[in-house]
């Protein structure tokens, strides 16, 4: 059985991610192993997220694993493919840079399996000069992204870009990660 390591950073959006693991779980018929960041723990909890997954949730750098391995290296290991979803202008910034200061981080920086970014911010961070040019280095770097979408906006409750791309957007392309020995672009 195939294995998506989904990565969960600190956007409004980790608040639909129980429905879209229970989604990715059921069309793609896959094992699902969740991280989540400190701030995305603002909008979904661990249990819940244990709950849709099937799986442990780690949380921490220093998570203890049964095996004695830590997360960063046993999940990147047995993963097929990492999403990060929804990625944040700050995780974005910290794979293009290589920063590692958090489990997520090291996690993508530890990476053997491709890595798909499904960024959600508002639109003006979004078009930024900053979050673009990290866009464009992550790109370099060989990680693949998910363009964002146009949606209500939270932040300001008006329709924008920048919103977190659908399933019917994310499940085609994660299919394709997964049976594709020539990975999409």
């Amino acid at each position: 059985m195939k294995t998506i390591l989904i990565c969960i950073t600190g956007s409004v959006a980790a608040a639909s991610l129980p429905s879209y693991i229970m989604s990715i779980r059921r069309e793609l018929d896959v094992r699902v192993i969740v991280m989540l960041s400190k701030n995305a723990t603002k909008f979904v909890t661990p249990y819940s997220l244990k709950l849709y997954s099937g799986n442990e949730v780690y949380t921490d750098t220093y998570d203890s694993m049964p095996n004695g391995l830590v997360p960063h290296m046993q999940c990147t290991q047995d993963a097929d493919i990492i999403l990060v979803i929804p990625a944040t202008a700050n995780i974005i910034a910290k794979a293009a840079w290589g920063i590692c200061d958090d489990l997520i981080s090291t996690s993508i920086i530890a990476a053997t399996s491709p890595v798909l970014f499904v960024p959600s911010t508002n639109e003006r961070m979004w078009f930024s000069k900053p979050v673009q040019m990290n866009i464009q280095k992550i790109q370099d770097h060989g990680y693949f992204f998910v363009e964002p979408e146009r949606g209500v906006s939270i932040s300001t409750s008006s329709e924008s870009f920048g919103a977190m791309a659908s399933l019917k957007t994310i499940i085609p392309l994660l299919k394709k990660f997964l049976t594709d020995e020539t990975k999409p672009v």
